[in-house]
């Protein structure tokens, strides 16, 4: 008797997919305001700053203006630089035009393609959101770079094209409390208020979190019982006919500003795994940009007999306008 485990000739059940399990959200590249190409791959724009209100702006009557104010005075020059990302493919000839694979149907050169789309713009956004200080190009080994988001928000200088002093992050607004210690009295709420006094009105942010800061903040609804129990410190109200419990924070308002809360994979990559999991970062939307020198293009190779080659570039900056107006959390533990 012919039985399955001994039939041969059986063809493979391959279905017709593929599956990715590592594809992480790009929120910074999805909300930061697009700019147009800069022109040069050192970037250069102004920040200004108004006057301290004086209360004692008072003129007798009758005085005669004197000496005048430069109202340029307190204007400064910030300036980055631009990287440039690439991603390559190849695929064999017999590969691409003889081979039939189950969820490549456009082929294994469209599908390469998209795949290095994918993986470059999660370059892009790892960048954007690390600790790179920005570099000088200066040899193959010493390429441009763009400095992310983690060197952006400082209270003291830059190694390199350090933000003037009067445009650096407020120590205030950077908190590196452990996670353990983290409290939305004693901590979030003092970075936010910190973040008020530059900005000096309510506004919309935007907080980029990691996972281990984001469960931190749906915390901040609970209270210890005791070591090990925790009890809801506020109440809310919930259809019970939806049969489930929503458990998550994603829009915080506070006193001073309403924060919305997007959690993302791609903060601070090149720390340690765990610290890019704490990593947070509060920003107006409105204040950040990127400038593009060259979006992502798709060129082919010549083909020199082994099949088709090709690769994806692009070329951005970030545009950070004025540093004061933003926040970073930073735990080391």
């Amino acid at each position: 008797m012919l039985i399955e485990i001994n039939q041969p000739g059986k063809r493979e059940d391959l279905r017709d997919f593929i599956s990715l399990i590592d594809a992480k959200e790009k929120p910074l590249l999805a909300m930061a305001k697009q700019y147009e190409s800069p022109g040069n791959m050192l970037i250069n724009w102004q920040a200004d700053a108004y006057d301290a209100p004086n209360p004692d702006n008072a003129i007798a009557d009758g005085v005669d203006v004197g000496t005048v104010d430069n109202k340029a005075k307190n204007r400064a020059s910030i300036q980055a630089y631009a990287q440039k990302f690439r991603k390559t493919y190849g695929v064999g000839d017999l590969a691409e035009n003889i081979s039939h694979v189950a969820g490549a149907k456009s082929g294994e050169v469209a599908r390469s393609i998209e795949k290095c789309n994918e993986e470059i713009t999660r370059d892009m956004e790892a960048a954007l959101c690390s600790d790179n200080e920005c570099q000088l190009e200066e040899s193959e080994a010493k390429p441009y770079k763009l400095r992310g988001l983690g060197k952006w928000l400082l209270s003291t200088a830059q190694a390199t094209l350090p933000v003037p002093a009067a445009f650096r992050t407020p120590a205030a607004s950077l908190d590196a409390t452990a996670m353990a210690s983290l409290t939305e009295d004693g901590i979030f709420k003092p970075v936010l208020a910190s973040l008020f006094n530059q900005y000096g009105k309510r506004q919309d942010l935007t907080f980029l979190v990691g996972t281990t800061l984001k469960t931190t903040i749906t915390g901040f609804t609970q209270y210890a019982g005791s070591a090990s129990n925790y009890a809801s410190s506020r109440s809310f109200l919930q259809d019970a006919d939806s049969k489930k419990i929503v458990s998550s924070i994603t829009v915080y308002e506070g006193d001073f500003n309403t924060v919305q809360i997007h959690p993302s994979l791609l903060l601070a990559t090149n720390t340690s795994s765990a610290a890019s999991l704490r990593r947070g970062y509060l920003l107006a939307m409105d204040n950040l940009g990127i400038a593009w020198s060259r979006k992502p293009r798709t060129k082919a190779l010549q083909d020199q007999g082994g099949g088709p080659r090709g690769y994806l570039d692009a070329i951005l900056s970030l545009i950070y306008k004025n540093p004061l107006m933003g926040a970073k959390f930073s735990a080391a533990t």
